[in-house]
């Protein structure tokens, strides 16, 4: 039976759909990476929402890539949903003036888990879906490579492993090792 035990009030909805009507905006006035990003930005939402975390992770998955792909500042991006969002979304993105991918999404980490559990969540959440798109990549090595970043994320959060969010990310860790590895 389906059930609405994790559903987002409606007060927190306007919220959450005034993020995702800034995202596409915003996106689509100078969005400039290949991935769809609108619609991996809503998965990684509704899969929090649907975990039932709480609004601010959910806005924060809403807008979690926005700084990294849009022209956005952080400066706007605080203006328009708080400094709170702000200080997630910043945990979870590429500083874009580290060059070396590899340190580039350990620095990342870095914030990540100095950021505590939400960012954490968000960040399994997002590798998670980010997973999907795997086999799209036609390099081998670079999808061993993401496979690998998946892995590393897990290794150093594993106190977190009762999290529903981590679990997810473990399930679809193992079964990209499994298929690309």
């Amino acid at each position: 039976m389906i059930t609405l035990k994790n559903a987002i009030s409606p007060e927190d909805s306007f919220e959450i759909e005034k993020a995702i009507s800034y995202l596409v905006v915003n996106y689509n006035k100078s969005g400039h990476n290949p991935k769809p990003v609108i619609l991996h930005s809503l998965r990684v939402a509704e899969l929090l929402m649907e975990m039932g975390y709480d609004k601010k992770i959910v806005i924060g998955a809403v807008l979690h890539d926005i700084l990294e792909d849009t022209e956005v500042s952080p400066e706007q991006l605080k203006s328009e949903f708080g400094e709170g969002i702000l200080l997630l979304v910043v945990s979870v993105s590429y500083d874009n003036t580290i060059t070396d991918p590899i340190q580039s999404y350990k620095d990342m980490f870095d914030r990540v888990i100095a950021y505590g559990k939400e960012a954490i969540v968000l960040k399994a959440v997002d590798i998670a879906v980010n997973s999907l798109y795997i086999n799209l990549v036609p390099q081998r090595q670079k999808r061993k490579e993401l496979v690998e970043k998946g892995t590393y994320f897990l290794n150093l959060t594993k106190r977190y492993s009762s999290d529903p969010a981590w679990k997810l990310l473990q399930a679809r860790n193992k079964e990209c090792i499994k298929k690309f590895l």
